[in-house]
Order: structure tokens, then sequence, then C-alpha cells
């Protein structure tokens, strides 16, 4: 064999050996990525967060203790999970009846762990199996938090279709919430609005869900508002009436300028037009009267087993002057 043919066949040899130690390394590492890609049964650790709504305390906390579990899970997943110096952290939210106060202390709160396999299993959906959980106790700080209850104002604009009107007040759900936040920055609300709602050509009874307007620095422990708007057709009826003096004492009079005013009414449709006349009335209360400064009043209706949406009075307001008879 000559020299060049010896060379040659030390460069075969050479790549021969390159070549079946790249097949060895491919083969191990397919190797690897199947064995891992299986799964196993492990314990495994987690730090829990918690997102709760404990009156007067702050949403969230990280439990004191490390939850451990046992599941079945990929080699990929126990490996990462088990790595040294780290603990993967999952935020769970949690109802504020799963909480125990702990008596030592205001912001202290307990829950067992067990309670949470359902949530945990569900954070964890496609990552772990869980079979138990071997953490008994679970225990967080919720550090107190200044709060006060204000009522919730309504954004709500409607137009109505011809002849339909709303019947009583918008209603809404929650009516008031309660907003937390450092003292000076919740002191000076007096409520929350929802976000505006615009409703136009309604002809029916309308429900929906609108959310709050945010506060910088403040948090609302409520989301959503749900509202209710009952909407009927009517009619409208006018007549003219006389006001009525009540609790007037004997030797005295009241002259009333003008004794008569127009009423208008928005009633039912359905309602029968002749008889609301007869179901109503207005009155001027003596007693009422002088423990106002102006002589200026408006006749408050009595109206008996009539249903009216709305009216109004032409003059809304009228002249009282007192006399003493001798």
């Amino acid at each position: 064999m000559s020299g060049r043919d010896k060379k040659d066949f030390k460069k075969r040899k050479g790549r021969d050996w390159v070549s079946l130690i790249l097949s060895l390394l491919l083969a191990f590492f397919i190797w690897l990525v199947h064995n891992l890609s299986n799964d196993y049964s492990a314990y495994l650790r987690f730090q829990v967060k918690a997102v709760t709504n404990i009156t007067g305390h702050q949403p969230e906390a990280v439990a004191d203790e490390i939850l451990l579990v046992r599941g079945r899970a990929t080699g990929f997943y126990i490996i990462r999970n088990n790595r040294r110096g780290s603990v993967p952290q999952v935020t769970l939210e949690i109802p504020p009846d799963f909480f125990t106060p702990i008596e030592e202390s205001s912001d202290r709160f307990s829950l067992t762990a067990n309670e949470l396999k359902d949530k945990l299993s569900a954070a964890l959906s496609g990552e772990i199996n869980i079979d138990f959980i071997e953490t008994g106790t679970l225990t967080f700080t919720f550090p107190e938090q200044s709060h006060r209850k204000v009522p919730v104002n309504p954004l709500i604009s409607v137009i109505y279709k011809k002849q339909y009107t709303n019947v009583g007040d918008i209603v809404i759900s929650p009516d008031s919430v309660l907003v937390y936040g450092n003292t000076e920055d919740i002191v000076n609300i007096r409520s929350v609005n929802t976000l505006p709602v615009n409703l136009t050509n309604v002809d029916k009874s309308i429900q929906g869900v609108t959310g709050l307007e945010t506060i910088r620095g403040v948090r609302i422990d409520s989301e959503e508002i749900r509202y209710f708007i009952r909407v009927d057709r009517y009619v409208e009826v006018s007549g003219w009436m006389s006001v009525d003096v009540k609790n007037l004492p004997s030797r005295y009079s009241m002259v009333l300028i003008p004794s008569r005013v127009r009423f208008t009414a928005r009633i039912p449709f359905t309602a029968k037009n002749d008889d609301i006349f007869d179901d109503i009335s207005l009155t001027l209360d003596y007693n009422t009267f002088i423990h106002q400064r102006s002589s200026k009043v408006i006749p408050r209706l009595e109206r008996g087993d009539a249903e009216i949406y709305s009216y109004s009075l032409d003059p809304p307001m009228i002249e009282a002057v007192i006399t003493h008879d001798r």
C-alpha cells in the first residue's frame, strides 16, 4: 500500500468514527427524549399565591408553607419542578369562605390544603395529574387595608320608543361596593360610577351587565354590575285638580294660589282612563308647611290603588298663605 493509499484510509477511518459517535449521541438523545416524555409518579412542590376577597384585607398573599403533592407528570416537568433553589409558584383564586382566621393575629388566615385539589388540578391542567396532597394546612398573611362602603351610581342613558317608558327606578345589583386603599385615597370617595350604558329605541324590559369606572390607587370588590329596567307602554291622561289642605287647625284657613293645577300622568296602556281621577288626590299638609321657610310648596299626590308611572303638575308649585279667622 502506497503512502497516498494509507493516508486516504486513515481519513475514511476517522470519518467513520465521527459518524459512529454522532449516531450514538443521536440515539441517546432520542432515547432520553422518549423516556422524559413518559409519565412518572413523583412528589412535586409548589408555592401557592392566593387571590381572594376577605373584607378589610389586601387581596393577595403567598402561603408560608410549600405545598407538597404527589401526582403523575412527564419526566421533563418533574426535572423542572425539582430544580434546586426554585419552587414554581401557582396562583389560585380562592373564595374567602375557604379561610379560617387565626386568633393570635388579625391578618393571618389558614385553610385546609386538600380543599385546593380541584383548583390546583384546573390550574395545572395538562401538566400534572394530582393523586393526593401531602401538605395539611396552608397559612397566609393578608394585611389589613382601609375600606369603606359606597353606593354605585348607574350611568345609564335610555331613549324609549314612542309611548314607552320606564316603570320605577333602574334596579342595579350590587347597589353598593367596598373600596379599598390608603385612607387618604378613599376618604373622599362618595360613590362609584358604572361604565356608561347607552340604550336607544327601547320598547321592552331590558337587563344587562356593565363594569365600574376604575379609580387610581383604589381596589373595588366587584367588577360587574347587573342592571334591570322595567319598560311598559303608557297612555297620557290630563285634567284639572283641586288641592286639599290636611290637618288645618280650627279658626285657621289657607289660601292657595292657584287653587287648581293641571295634572298630567302616564298610566299603563291597559288602564281604564276614566277611573284614575276617582283614586287620586292632591294634598298639602299644614303641619309640614309651617316648618318650612318658603311659602311655595309642591302638592303631594295620594294615589290610592291607581298605578301611575310618572306625572307632572302645571304649575309645579303653588303658593300658600295662612290666615287666622276671628
